[in-house]
């Protein structure tokens, strides 16, 4: 009886390899064909599987070749892949790995411009690599979260970004933070768009170097230009019955002042009249 049920369990295990094979046979099957409709729910069950029977991290494995195969042509599915990878290897208490596909999400995020939801994973990124005291990826991830709150319209949580975490960041790279949240602050685009084109900024993951090229600029005050004088221009246009009307008011200013001379005139003349007392 115990030969028997050690044989039963040896199949069992081997018909189950045969069939999570399947499935990741499937998988790219689909892909040949150029199908992506049912990567997803397969990948699911596979992993589903995989975590019953006591393999995680290939249930994960699992989740993560699908979400690639998606990223292209499903990015909503690739990356509801990743999140759901994360979870499970972060079950099993796995930092640097939860690390990993908590970056690709914050990637993809910023990929389809969810910035809002970047912003949330860059956060819990950097406190993965806390745990695992990886300061170089935190001040990378630094700078990846100024781009992203920028990106937000949200310079004040630039800020408070660069002030938490710029102590993790390299020399050139805080420099190249000062000068951007001060062209920022200033609305200052020239400034802005120097700090942005640093080599280190555009040699960052692609997401991200695409992102700063693409964020947009502060827009400075611009000086109001005096209207110009052209010379030989011709006169102004003006309305005969606009003439006609000042002629009118002239002759009668005129008139008025005529009458009033001959008044004072008139005046003048009878107080010789009455001669001296």
């Amino acid at each position: 009886m115990g030969l028997y049920s050690s044989h039963y369990s040896l199949f069992v295990q081997f018909s189950l390899v045969i069939y999570f094979r399947c499935i990741d046979q499937a998988v790219l099957v689909c892909k040949d064909l150029g199908d992506y409709r049912d990567v997803a729910s397969l990948a699911e069950r596979a992993c589903n599987l995989y975590q019953q029977h006591g393999s995680p991290d290939s249930g994960s494995a699992s989740l993560d070749k699908a979400a690639k195969l998606l990223e292209s042509q499903r990015p909503d599915q690739a990356l509801r892949l990743y999140q759901r990878a994360a979870d499970v290897v972060l079950i099993e208490d796995s930092q640097r790995q939860g690390a990993e596909f908590t970056s690709k999400i914050a990637r993809l995020m910023v990929k389809l411009q969810m910035y809002d939801e970047a912003a949330d994973a860059l956060r819990r990124e950097i406190g993965l690599h806390q745990q695992s005291e990886n300061i170089s990826a935190i001040g990378r991830l630094a700078v990846a979260l100024v781009l992203v709150q920028l990106a937000r319209g949200d310079t004040v949580a630039a800020e408070k970004a660069f002030k938490e975490w710029g102590n993790c960041c390299d020399a050139p790279e805080v420099q190249t933070l000062e000068m951007l949240l001060q062209a920022f602050d200033e609305e200052d685009p020239q400034a802005a768009r120097q700090a942005l084109n640093n080599p280190f900024i555009k040699h960052m993951d692609v997401e991200y170097a695409r992102l700063a090229r693409d964020l947009p600029l502060p827009e400075g005050v611009v000086p109001v230009s005096k209207p110009s004088v052209r010379q030989n221009a011709a006169p102004s246009y003006v309305s005969p019955k606009a003439v006609s009307a000042a002629t009118s008011a002239e002759e009668g200013r005129k008139s008025a002042t005529g009458e009033s001379n001959e008044t004072k005139s008139l005046h003048s003349d009878d107080e010789y009249e009455g001669g001296l007392c």
